[in-house]
């Protein structure tokens, strides 16, 4: 549900109504108003595209931080493209993935995504801590 409310925070702050943004990304105002309450969520692409749109990062829309430098943010980039045959390609953290656009391909990279997120605020609370045991 956090998904859905992220959507739709980050849609108004960006000034656009539903109608706007299913314009902007191709897809019915039935499909973002399913995102919107929860019914359904966006693909992995489809978060990415999101963000790209809104000028936020993905983490923005899945995990509801704020992409304007705020305390405690973390940025995390997603090297995402499409190779000439059509597989997803990720590229980064030293690591290269290919994954088909299928239904399982998005799952995958959803996992990836929501991976990488937790593994920068680990490095982040790690960093916090140590920094807090050097001014003690």
């Amino acid at each position: 549900m956090a998904l859905a409310s992220n959507i739709r925070i980050q849609r108004k702050r960006a000034g656009l109504t539903q109608i706007e943004l299913a314009e902007k990304l191709g897809v019915s105002i039935a499909t973002l108003r399913r995102w919107e309450a929860g019914e359904t969520a966006p693909t992995g692409t489809r978060i990415i595209e999101l963000a790209n749109l809104l000028g936020i990062s993905p983490d923005d829309i899945i995990a509801g931080e704020e992409s304007s430098g705020a305390a405690g943010h973390v940025s995390v980039s997603y090297p995402v493209s499409e190779n000439s045959n059509g597989m997803l390609v990720y590229e980064g953290e030293g690591t290269r993935i290919e994954l088909p656009p299928t239904e399982k391909g998005y799952e995958i990279f959803q996992r990836l995504i929501e991976n990488l997120i937790n593994k920068r605020k680990a490095i982040q609370e790690n960093e916090i801590i140590q920094a807090e045991d050097q001014q003690a």
